[in-house]
């Protein structure tokens, strides 16, 4: 579940138009120790409102107040549920305004939380968490998870995504490790066409990250979610999350469908559907599209661009 890094990109993906002037990726952190905000920077919020109504320069501003440092800052900001989320704006990939964290992943946050509703004291593995967002956003809407354990194997996150858990009002538990099939280690690599935080995947061998299981945790029995998104390794967590699923009382699984990963991995994301459904009954949804896919044919369509989220649920 990746948000675009900059304006450009989510203004072309909300209006299908783009009519901004391209510059260099920019909002670097130009100071030691940012500032932590209660509210984004003034003129930041102006350029970003600019970028919504298609105003020409908004994505240019950003990039210049950036380079100038105006960006290096930790905005607190405030979500539902009296859960806190500290957004890092001099970060390329997480340079938000408070709209564009309402806008993330909103079909997919909606379902998610509306199939957890018969669940109870649910226990959520967010695997590919990078600064706890998803986590965020549904410990926001919903009160049925009693504890997180997130995943993100990029240390250079690590510090931010342990301080969103700890605002989310439920024991949780931050782990700057990889997640996958098999306990072992390896590497994180970036794919040709996508060189920021959110593309890198998993490379199984010789490498510095440590790679566990969800199913090493020893979560058996009564009610879970898990959120998946690694980058076309969901297949092989699903795989070390076997045991968890199958003894679960429920349970509510979310896979991203990315039609660049699937051609990166020559598999569609269906795999991942035809291995739930050999350990247990469940069903199925698109987020964003509300059909109901088969197991029978492929996930990603012919042409499709788009990134799609799957949601699975037993009950």
């Amino acid at each position: 579940m990746k948000t675009s890094p900059y304006p450009r990109a989510l203004s072309r993906l909300r209006s299908g138009v783009d009519v901004f002037e391209p510059i260099p990726q920019a909002a670097t952190n130009t100071s030691p120790i940012p500032k932590i905000v209660t509210s984004a920077p003034l003129l930041f919020r102006l350029a970003k409102t600019m970028t919504r109504w298609r105003i020409r320069g908004g994505h240019r501003l950003v990039g210049i107040f950036g380079q100038l440092g105006m960006l290096n800052v930790v905005v607190q900001y405030q979500l539902g549920r009296g859960v806190g989320f500290s957004v890092p704006l001099f970060r390329a990939d997480t340079c938000w305004d408070k709209r564009d964290i309402e806008d993330y992943e909103e079909r997919l946050i909606h379902s998610f939380c509306r199939l957890l509703e018969p669940l109870f004291a649910v226990v959520l593995f967010d695997c590919g968490a990078d600064i706890g967002t998803f986590s965020a956003l549904v410990c926001s809407q919903t009160s049925r998870v009693s504890r997180v354990i997130a995943f993100e194997p990029n240390r250079d996150v690590a510090g931010f995504m342990k301080r969103n858990l700890s605002q989310l009002q439920i024991p949780s538990r931050a782990i700057t490790k990889a997640v996958g099939c098999f306990m072992g280690t390896g590497r994180l690599e970036v794919p040709d066409y996508d060189n920021s935080d959110h593309a890198r995947f998993l490379v199984p061998g010789d490498g510095p990250l440590e790679v566990v299981t969800i199913d090493s945790f020893g979560v058996r029995g009564g009610d879970i979610a898990i959120k998946i998104d690694v980058e076309g390794g969901e297949l092989e967590v699903l795989k070390g999350a076997a045991e968890t699923i199958a003894s679960a009382r429920k349970c509510v699984i979310t896979v991203e469908a990315s039609p660049r990963v699937a051609m990166r991995t020559k598999r569609d994301p269906v795999e991942c559907l035809r291995f739930l459904q050999s350990l247990r009954p469940f069903n199925f949804l698109i987020a964003e599209t509300e059909e109901s896919p088969l197991t029978s044919s492929p996930i990603i369509k012919d042409g499709q661009k788009a990134t799609r989220n799957v949601i699975a649920w037993a009950q």
